[in-house]
């Protein structure tokens, strides 16, 4: 018997050694090969994908209960759906809580802490109601998930909720970022800083006149129009940003350029069919913007489609990018009259302006000339010259006039 342990133990120690080699080899090989350490992270990457595809849809999703599971969880079978976007959430949680459409058996929220409101706020419930009925509120959005012999009480709940549209700003210097939410977009509402601006003492002689532009354009409703503002960084593209989103009574939605690129995915079509009459701003916006002569991207078709395509008469979309390269990189396209409401290169202040800013401000510095904002109001900071570069994708310009 004893015997026979040791001989257990020996053949467990081989395998372990076994093991311990093969994890060394692969680890050896690895270190000696770049390229099949590449090709590794690249079937790596490729079998979480499939996995992720193949993996059954759970009770919850990244953020919050994903409703449709939980439904049949909780009534063993599946629902029928209603949806209304471009709502007041709060409204309707008012009136879901008072029992207007039913006696409320639970209540599921998921809530966040807003620093700059200090307050606790709401950004997913899940109401569940008596009949076999539960309904879901986002944002600015409402999911109802019945009985299929219940259409009646969804109808009536749509044809209330339909006439509860959501507030176009609730604050003037607010602005609604686009996330990624358990695979759909969410607007997240944050303030941002009041920005109160003499156009005439922060910017040169030729912006008062495009300023009125833009800003005629973006009060209109059911328009259309794309608005292109580059420049050098610390010109004052950000701070104008602010001060125009703080005269606009639209909603303003922020865009990553990440997901700029998908513009015409379904998911990003109802957020913007959800919300017509807004602005969009996409900030960077070089990679989206650029010619389609050096990218095989579709992000500029995307743009041209909802600024002045067929979708335009529906979606009534304005928008406009920020970027520090030069005007020859767009995409001749987007400035075509008709589509394009404005485009100004900010510059640095002449040394008039830039001396007359300096003493509005209370600074005492010697200028002699030409300077940016940034430069202006932070005098003890040590500038390096703005260079601007640039850049198409990853490519210079130089680069594409060499090939």
């Amino acid at each position: 018997m004893v015997g026979l342990n040791k001989k257990r133990i020996k053949i467990k120690t081989n395998f372990m050694l076994l093991i311990a080699f093969a994890i060394l080899l692969v680890r050896l090989v690895i270190a000696l090969s770049p390229a099949l350490q590449q090709l590794l992270q690249i079937l790596w990457q490729q079998t979480k994908q499939v996995l992720r595809k193949k993996k059954t849809v759970g009770l919850f999703d990244d953020y919050f209960i994903e409703a449709k599971a939980f439904y049949f969880y909780q009534f063993k079978q599946l629902p029928s759906f209603a949806f209304i976007g471009n709502v007041d959430s709060a409204a309707i949680f008012k009136l879901i809580d008072a029992g207007k459409y039913g006696k409320v058996k639970n209540v599921y929220q998921r809530n966040f802490y807003n620093h700059q409101q200090e307050r606790i706020e709401f950004s997913k419930i899940l109401f569940v109601l008596e009949n076999f009925m539960m309904v879901k509120l986002g944002d600015d959005w409402v999911e109802i998930l019945h009985h299929n012999k219940d259409y009646d009480r969804a109808k009536k709940m749509m044809n209330d909720f339909k006439e509860i549209k959501a507030p176009q700003k609730e604050d003037d210097y607010e602005i609604n970022i686009i996330s990624m939410s358990g695979g759909s977009l969410d607007l997240k509402t944050l303030a941002i800083q009041p920005t109160n601006l003499d156009l005439n003492l922060y910017y040169n002689d030729d912006f008062i006149a495009v300023d009125a532009t833009i800003k005629e354009r973006l009060s209109k409703e059911n328009d259309k129009g794309i608005v292109l503002l580059h420049g050098l960084p610390g010109t004052g593209k950000t701070t104008y940003l602010r001060h125009l989103i703080g005269s606009m009574n639209k909603k303003v939605m922020f865009v990553s350029p990440s997901i700029a690129g998908n513009l015409m995915n379904p998911e990003f079509m109802d957020l913007l069919i959800d919300n017509p009459n807004s602005v969009l701003v996409i900030e960077d916006a070089e990679n989206v913007i650029m010619d389609r002569r050096f990218t095989s991207q579709s992000s500029v078709s995307n743009l041209l489609n909802i600024s002045d395509g067929l979708l335009s008469d529906c979606l009534n979309v304005q928008i406009i990018c920020t970027f520090n390269s030069e005007l020859s990189f767009v995409d001749t396209a987007l400035l075509r009259k008709g589509r394009l409401i404005a485009k100004y290169e900010f510059g640095k202040l002449h040394v008039s302006k830039a001396k007359a800013l300096s003493k509005h401000l209370g600074l005492q510095q010697e200028i002699n000339k030409p300077m940016t904002l940034a430069e202006i109001t932070n005098p003890d900071d040590n500038h390096c010259e703005p260079k601007r570069t640039n850049v198409i994708g990853f490519r210079r310009m130089e680069e594409l006039i060499e090939n």
